[in-house]
């Protein structure tokens, strides 16, 4: 994988979505707790090795999944919600991020029970002038309870 793969796709792109997708809910109420998501990313005809994030859910971070889908702004990019659609089961969206990183961008998860979902996102854009298209091809399930946080 080239440098510029790591320095754009894993901070801006990959890094926010194991944690949305964990956030976002099925028909039947989301399990909060603790979720292992794996991603595979494929980015300008080249593919990584699955990558693999456990992230722990609590109840108030599923009453609102869309909070989790857009990146937080900062000085060098800012990003817009152009799409977002939630229907019980199935989740799509898309966004535009300007800055020193212009990105065009979105994805679909489906939920297939309250405690696993598949999904992808695809991005297109460009980093100090190297154009780039990205998909990330994202895998997620419940795997148990959210072990106590510490004192």
């Amino acid at each position: 994988m080239t440098g510029l793969f790591r320095r754009v796709g894993l901070p801006f792109v990959i890094a926010i979505f194991p944690a949305l997708a964990a956030l976002v809910w099925a028909a039947d109420g989301p399990r909060p707790g603790l979720w292992k998501v794996t991603t595979h990313v494929v980015r300008d005809g080249v593919s990584s090795d699955p990558d693999t994030q456990s992230n722990c859910v609590t109840a108030d971070q599923v009453k609102d999944p869309s909070k989790a889908l857009m990146p937080p702004d900062s000085p060098d990019e800012k990003c817009t919600r152009t799409q977002y659609e939630w229907t019980g089961s199935k989740l799509k969206w898309s966004m535009v991020c300007s800055g020193r990183m212009a990105l065009t961008g979105g994805g679909d998860l489906d939920f297939d029970s309250p405690e696993h979902y598949r999904g992808k996102i695809t991005s297109t854009g460009s980093f100090s002038g190297h154009d780039f298209t990205s998909t990330i091809v994202l895998e997620g399930e419940r795997v148990g309870d959210c072990p106590n946080p510490s004192p």
